[in-house]
């Protein structure tokens, strides 16, 4: 069973990686943990985005739980961009 949702998840991050470098970002895949790392350019810290199986959603920003559908791959990726925009643009570039 636990195969199973990785292969789920791993599928899911494929179809994020998709629409964010159709949106012009740069997402790395690790297929180890599975996750998706992005950011806005080499001086920026990653973030990694996970998929919930459990919950249905694309995971960001642990801390504060930023997640999005997972069946809504474009929406993902649109609300990751929106997202490291704003980070990005504060003093010093870190949430």
């Amino acid at each position: 069973m636990a195969e199973a949702n990785r292969e789920q998840a791993l599928e899911t991050l494929i179809e994020l990686c998709r629409h964010l470098a159709a949106l012009g970002l740069k997402p790395g895949l690790s297929d180890a943990r599975p996750a998706v790392s992005l950011r806005s350019d080499l001086t920026q810290q990653k973030i990694w985005v996970e998929v919930d199986v459990s919950r249905g959603s694309f995971v960001w920003r642990r801390d504060e739980y930023e997640d999005h559908p997972a069946d809504d791959p474009a929406g993902a990726a649109a609300q990751l961009a929106e997202y490291l925009k704003r980070r990005d643009t504060r003093p010093g570039g870190r949430p």
